[in-house]
């Protein structure tokens, strides 16, 4: 494993070597039928750092958990105190993007709108599902455990709703085997529950009021309580928050650029957690810079960022896989690899992964979205 600093020069050689194989003609593909009027482009570049993120932050945990059974980011002498909060502040980000984006929301129809968020979470989150369940029997092949297991499948095919991701065959720490990312699904189903009444709050008070409102419940009122609560449901509010101050405040766009990238490096340098209410403000002066127009001066705008950031969802569910795959291969067959034969061998993992989940994207989450918006003929008008 490379040491902090090698890291980071790595994770930057990565993301130039995506800029150019990604924004190439061979994934020109990914731009067929794109809705670009309804479109934000500069956060589509943005899911896909935000999903490159936690993927990075769970290549440093899943070599923990394979070398010293831990799932952290201590590891031995090897310390990441600058990355700590990478992973944290990508999903912190994704709530706020899901705040954003669904506090304007007013559907004809709520079952229509429900079967749209069916089709758009259950399919990857079923093919990661499946994966989980097809490795924790290869791994149990010889030591089964058949214990509960009815009900074990069935929170694992639950599109994220219960959060519950019990063993697999016996296989204690399964949630791992894709990194535990669907704890976050929990959430952003929770959400999406609680937007009829949150609708009709807000077609009383306006979106303003009502996402000051919920972050003074969250903040003095749920924290003591449920403190992880009052952290998440804060930043969907946060979201929602900065999809209308922009119409209230205009700042500048190159202070909005200096702006994200000051905040992010205090969260990086200085902040100890990122689901901390101390560094609530913090945060939501970074995505109201992004949804104000910062785009980290064009970074955000470049097109195999754009073109990743609609398979953000993929990598987000599938990154999980290549890590603990990749570790259990080298731990099943011995292999002994020096710090730059895992590195190269880590490399082609992730690019192999991104362009998988190119192809998942535009082969599974596309046809599975159109079906979403279909009519459906059991619903009445």
């Amino acid at each position: 494993m490379l040491i902090q600093y090698k890291f980071i020069l790595w994770m930057f050689g990565q993301i130039f070597l995506i800029w150019l194989l990604f924004g190439s003609r061979f994934f020109a593909f990914m731009d067929k039928d794109k809705q670009t009027q309804s479109r934000v482009e500069h956060l589509d570049g943005l899911r896909f750092f935000l999903a490159f993120m936690v993927a990075l932050f769970h290549y440093l945990l899943c070599y923990s958990y394979f070398h010293v059974q831990q799932w952290a980011t201590e590891i031995n002498d090897i310390a990441y105190p600058v990355l700590r909060n990478i992973g944290g502040l990508g999903v912190a980000t994704f709530f706020m993007i899901s705040g954003y984006l669904f506090s304007t929301v007013n559907p004809t129809s709520w079952l229509q709108f429900y079967q749209k968020r069916f089709c758009r979470i259950a399919p990857i989150f079923y093919l990661s599902s499946i994966c989980c369940i097809i490795f924790a029997f290869w791994i149990q092949k010889n030591n089964i455990n058949t214990n509960h297991l009815f009900i074990n499948l069935y929170y694992w095919l639950d599109a994220g709703i219960t959060g519950n991701k019990p063993p697999l065959f016996g296989l204690d720490n399964s949630h791992l085997l894709n990194a535990g990312v669907t704890w976050t699904l929990f959430w952003e189903w929770g959400l999406y529950f609680s937007l009829p009444v949150m609708c009709i709050l807000r077609d009383k008070i306006g979106v303003i009021s009502l996402s000051i409102a919920v972050l003074f419940i969250c903040v003095y009122i749920v924290s003591p309580f449920n403190y992880n609560a009052a952290v998440y449901i804060s930043y969907f509010a946060i979201g929602a928050l900065a999809r209308k101050l922009p119409e209230k405040i205009q700042i500048p766009k190159y202070i909005c650029n200096i702006g994200i990238i000051l905040t992010i490096l205090f969260m990086l340098l200085a902040a100890d957690g990122i689901y901390n209410i101390a560094y609530l403000p913090v945060m939501a002066l970074l995505f109201i810079f992004i949804t104000m127009g910062g785009d980290v001066f064009g970074l955000l705008r470049q097109k195999g960022f754009v073109r990743l950031g609609d398979a953000s969802y993929s990598i987000y569910l599938l990154h999980g896989l290549a890590w603990y795959g990749m570790n259990k291969y080298i731990a099943v067959h011995n292999l002994v690899l020096n710090r730059t034969q895992y590195t190269l061998v880590s490399t082609a993992v992730m690019f192999v992964l991104l362009v998988i989940c190119t192809l998942t994207y535009q082969y599974i989450e596309k046809p599975f979205m159109a079906l979403g918006r279909r009519k459906s003929p059991w619903l009445k008008e």
